[in-house]
């Protein structure tokens, strides 16, 4: 927060805000204006009469939560704030839209509106800092792009190589995690885990982390043996306190387990994030999938009767470093539950980092270098433009890869100073 803020008199006005034309402003108008800057500036005055800087407005994703993600503000002192920011046409709108009690809005910095017509409090209770602007219409910024749109490295190879780095970076920080399972637990065990967290997606990587050693492959493996897909289904919801989400089959199977192995849930239904989630990915849809993979790998697979499940990651790992054009995602594949997009993810952060601690890491490298990336997400696309599109295409999987490192070790916290680019290249162009 910038600090407890003092009282700020609550505009009388009860008009609808409205811009130049007579056309109201919505809340989307507003935050477009947020976004490439189209305000007085460049410094801003909160209602207790501060001014601020806009280093860097924030991401704006569209997903749930505040509506600009990882902005930076700067005091007049010089000291830097990291939070984000919530754009409404009225104060008052913070409590309409209860976001006072919701955890998602607890790292607001800034609260952007048209006008203020009542004073806010955040989920600690303190004053939640309010600055009003007035934007100025769209036409006048037609020719002017958003400032943070601005790439950061503009020469096609720098830019390449410092991806690529960055990609085999993170690659290698996946290898060290696998090796450090690989000590603890027993490989078969390690990769069941691993694909159910990035079956997960990031959203709820954890609980289906916690799933999985709850239900280990030791376990799962001849539950889906004797009772088939459904009946591990079944106990995957059961454990994951989802029971609620499962089918009438299902749920007899969890019945039936809970009496024999005297079970109970270990998750509850609030440990899963289920805000803006499609319905193929929700969780009680990924627990299916897992349990639909877990049918394919039971017998062994293509690598034999009996193989267990870590040696069959690494056959196949040989057989596509072998085949001419190499693919491994439809080890990862269980339709309609996990598709090709999903097993790709798979094949990228599971099976190779893993086989490369497992001993074939001439073979996983190879793989790393020659695999298609992953389907396109926000970040990504976001990284693709800071970095140079349309000049330069970054595709496959280690580009993609060092796309997602440079995100998190600088982008996402907007820390420019340590990104190899900046390092590399000098200063980000002025917008």
């Amino acid at each position: 927060m910038l600090g407890t803020l003092g009282l700020w008199k609550p505009s009388n006005d009860t008009r609808p805000a409205r811009q130049p034309g007579s056309l109201a402003w919505s809340e989307a108008d507003l935050a477009d204006a947020w976004q490439e800057r189209r305000y007085a500036g460049p410094w801003l005055e909160d209602c207790c009469g501060r001014r601020l800087r806009v280093v860097f407005p924030g991401r704006r994703w569209g997903r749930p939560g505040p509506d600009f993600m990882g902005a930076v503000l700067a005091g007049e002192g010089g000291q830097l704030v990291h939070g984000d920011v919530e754009v409404h046409v009225r104060s008052s709108n913070w409590v309409g839209h209860r976001h006072g009690p919701d955890p998602a809005y607890r790292r607001v910095v800034l609260h952007v509106v048209r006008r203020v017509d009542l004073l806010l409090l955040d989920t600690s209770g303190w004053h939640v800092p309010t600055v009003a602007i007035e934007p100025d219409p769209p036409a006048d910024w037609s020719s002017r792009p958003p400032p943070e749109a601005v790439p950061c490295l503009r020469p096609g190879p720098a830019v390449l190589a410092v991806v690529a780095a960055a990609g085999q970076a993170r690659f290698r920080g996946r290898v060290a995690r696998f090796e450090g399972d690989l000590a603890a637990a027993e490989p078969n065990q390690v990769v069941w885990r691993g694909v159910a967290e990035a079956v997960g997606w990031s959203a709820n990587a954890k609980p289906f982390g916690t799933l999985a050693d709850a239900v280990p492959w030791s376990e799962a493996a001849p539950v889906v043996t004797a009772r088939g897909p459904v009946g591990l289904a079944g106990l995957l919801l059961g454990t994951a306190g989802l029971l609620g989400a499962a089918s009438l089959p299902e749920a007899h199977h969890w019945r039936a387990l809970q009496r024999e192995r005297n079970l109970r849930p270990v998750l509850t239904r609030a440990a899963w994030d289920r805000r803006q989630v499609r319905a193929a990915n929700t969780p009680p849809a990924r627990c299916r999938g897992l349990a639909e993979l877990a049918a394919r790998w039971a017998d062994g697979g293509a690598a034999g009767p009996h193989a267990g499940l870590a040696e069959q990651v690494l056959a196949a790992v040989q057989r596509a470093v072998r085949a001419q054009r190499p693919v491994l995602w439809p080890f990862g594949c269980a339709p309609p539950y996990v598709g090709r997009g999903r097993a790709q993810v798979i094949a990228i952060n599971v099976l190779l980092p893993f086989a490369a601690a497992a001993g074939l890491e001439a073979e996983a490298q190879q793989l790393f270098a020659s695999l298609p990336g992953e389907p396109p997400n926000r970040v990504l696309r976001y990284m693709a433009a800071q970095l140079g599109e349309p000049v330069v295409r970054f595709r496959g999987a280690c580009a993609q890869q060092g796309l997602l490192h440079l995100f998190t070790q600088s982008c996402a916290s907007r820390v420019c100073g340590g990104c190899p680019a900046q390092a590399t290249h000098g200063p980000r162009p002025p917008g």
